[in-house]
């Protein structure tokens, strides 16, 4: 029992001593610091050998470095500490997706699943893999499921929506992105669903529309879910004007615009640049 207690103290203490530089860690991530991030987390690690947080904090600002490699050695290093990590499960199926292994990434997240089965986020992302994979079928699935669960859900209902499109359900598609728009007006994903609707059916006008009316909402969408991470200053701003450049360009590249891309009007009515028609 002694011994018991001295290692449970031991261990308090431990995990006492990484708090500050974790704290230091999570400032400088929101100032966009990240190199001086990582170095502080992997200190919090260091003093803390039984906590998987400042390994998936390490991992987190390592891949957003690009240093993807490095990002899943940590993210394997806080499923090592601890198993039932459903974010290092999470971090480490996004580096392996990123890696283009697919079929690995999906492994993480069905094991994340059986310890946390009601978890909309990883539902959403095994679906997503399954789409990538052309498993349209297991997509839907688990794109239903996430619905059922949580039926206010934006990024499940959209997800629902476009995995009833790719299995040829066109009106429940566009029944369930009329739903999501009830729930949240503002959501650029309701009007690039009805989008992606409209493409499917062939209504270029309503489609241009649509999109237009999804572009306007990305910018402010995006802002207020970066501020929300805690991003502030400079950062945020460089933060959102990325991210809002980023989902505007990957509408634009969108296959299911392709037969209209080069159409003037259509880039018009969408509020496309011009210059691409040509």
């Amino acid at each position: 029992m002694k011994r018991a207690a001295i290692l449970l103290f031991l261990a308090a203490c431990n995990t006492d001593s990484a708090a500050p530089h974790l704290a230091r860690g999570n400032v400088l991530v929101n100032n966009g610091k990240r190199e001086e991030a990582a170095a502080e987390y992997r200190e919090a690690a260091r003093l803390a050998p039984g906590s998987a947080q400042p390994r998936e904090r390490l991992g987190d600002t390592l891949y957003d470095m690009g240093r993807k490699d490095e990002a899943l050695a940590a993210y394997r290093d806080a499923s090592s500490v601890d198993p039932d990590s459903v974010t290092a499960r999470i971090g480490a199926a996004r580096a392996l997706s990123d890696k283009g292994d697919n079929a690995a990434a999906r492994l993480e997240l069905t094991v994340a699943l059986e310890r946390a089965p009601t978890n909309l986020f990883l539902l959403l992302s095994r679906g997503n893999l399954a789409a990538r994979a052309g498993d349209k079928k297991a997509a839907l699935a688990d794109a239903e499921r996430a619905v059922h669960l949580k039926s206010s859900n934006v990024p499940a209902l959209y997800q629902y929506g476009l995995a009833l499109l790719d299995d040829g359900q066109v009106p429940e598609a566009g029944a369930t992105f009329d739903r999501l728009l009830k729930v949240a007006p503002p959501s650029p994903e309701g009007y690039y669903g009805r989008a992606r609707y409209h493409a499917a059916r062939g209504e270029a006008g309503l489609a241009a529309q649509a999109l237009a009316a999804a572009a306007k909402l990305v910018a402010p969408d995006a802002r207020a879910r970066l501020s929300e991470q805690g991003l502030k200053g400079d950062a945020l701003d460089k933060a959102a004007r990325e991210a809002t450049d980023r989902s505007l360009a990957q509408m634009r590249a969108d296959p299911a615009f392709g037969r209209w891309a080069r159409d003037p009007g259509f880039r018009r009515g969408a509020d496309w640049p011009l210059s691409a028609a040509r």
